[in-house]
């Protein structure tokens, strides 16, 4: 299905390598913290990638995209705060963010909507519903 609106994703063609880079960044970062929770510096990198991730998308408007990332860091800022219980789902919802992003921006480039990402919205919400004080 191909977007009914005329907008232009030029700009996302000039971040989208950018955004790929600093989610890889991200990925890496919560792959090492799973490794050593002991080790919060790593989450603190996940997260401020995170949050490099959603400022870029809110300066090409891509304000659903960026919604989501702010979950995201959200729940890297929950992980690191102590407040989720369940660990293992948090960092699955977070993986599962970080991967699907890039996929979803390129069927954005193509002109294709798609609401695959909000579904990993509402499981950050649910992780975060669990969450004592975030």
């Amino acid at each position: 299905m191909r977007l009914q609106q005329d907008i232009d994703f030029t700009i996302l063609n000039w971040v989208k390598q950018e955004l790929d880079e600093t989610l890889k960044q991200a990925r890496q970062a919560l792959e090492a913290y799973v490794d050593d929770p002991a080790d919060s510096s790593l989450m603190r990198f996940c997260a401020t990638y995170l949050h490099q991730v959603q400022g870029t998308l809110r300066m090409v408007e891509l304000y659903g995209a960026a919604m989501v990332v702010e979950e995201m860091e959200r729940v890297a800022q929950c992980l690191l705060d102590d407040t989720i219980r369940n660990k293992n789902d948090a960092y699955e919802v977070l993986m599962r963010g970080i991967v699907q992003l890039p996929d979803y921006l390129e069927r954005l480039q193509g002109g294709h909507k798609d609401i695959r990402l909000f579904c990993c919205h509402y499981r950050m919400i649910c992780v975060l519903a669990v969450a004592k004080s975030c």
